[in-house]
């Protein structure tokens, strides 16, 4: 089974969309596919995983919340405290019967969770790949160098960057920061997208070769 932690620089930068073009590419490859939101918070106005189910037909077990809340705040504020270990648990008890696990995060990687638990404790306590989403936008260069260098120094497993590309002031703006952190982190630009769909070049474990969903 593959397992991947998609998260992000932030919040509100499309990872669902992301989750949902990867997750329909899966089914569309006959490639069974659970996706976990492990918590929700400004639920139920956002509901990721009923987004991710329209989009792919998923079935409502295999697009799941697990925990949520309706201020749309970080976990920290709203869980007292939030149940790490027990959600650890509950994910790790859904993954052993799909090809592709997917896990999307509430918020960008260093979202508190409580205290010194963040979101990229679940790579870390689940063994996930980690996918990280980056608005191709002015500043993102910065957002995405350190993120990636912060990834690799706690040592988790970096299948690579994606560029949300809905995000670009123009083409060129676009295809140069795709290049600049092409050079900053070798082979770890595995996908590229806007609300139309998404191209990739690698995503380890899961293609080896180019293609458009």
């Amino acid at each position: 089974m593959k397992r991947y932690l998609i998260t992000g620089t932030g919040t509100g930068i499309g990872k669902s969309f992301f989750s949902a073009f990867l997750a329909g590419m899966l089914l569309e490859q006959g490639r069974s596919v659970r996706y976990v939101k492990p918590v929700a918070t400004g639920y139920p106005e956002d509901d990721d995983a009923a987004f991710v189910a329209q989009r792919t037909g998923l079935a409502q077990e295999d697009a799941v919340t697990l925990y949520t809340a309706t201020e749309p705040a970080s976990p920290c504020f709203v869980f007292d405290p939030f149940p790490f270990e027990a959600c650890v648990s509950r994910i790790e008890a859904m993954s052993g019967d799909r090809d592709v696990l997917l896990v999307e995060t509430a918020g960008g990687i260093g979202v508190p969770l409580a205290t010194r638990r963040y979101n990229y404790h679940f790579a870390l306590a689940l063994g996930l790949e980690v996918l990280l989403v980056v608005p191709n936008r002015l500043g993102c260069l910065s957002d995405a160098i350190v993120y990636g260098h912060f990834i690799l120094r706690h040592k988790m497993a970096f299948t690579g960057i994606v560029l949300n590309d809905h995000f670009a002031e123009s083409p060129r703006h676009a295809d140069r920061n795709a290049a600049e952190l092409e050079s900053e982190f070798p082979g770890k630009v595995v996908a590229r997208y806007d609300a139309s769909g998404f191209t990739f070049a690698a995503i380890p474990g899961l293609d080896g070769e180019a293609g458009e969903g």
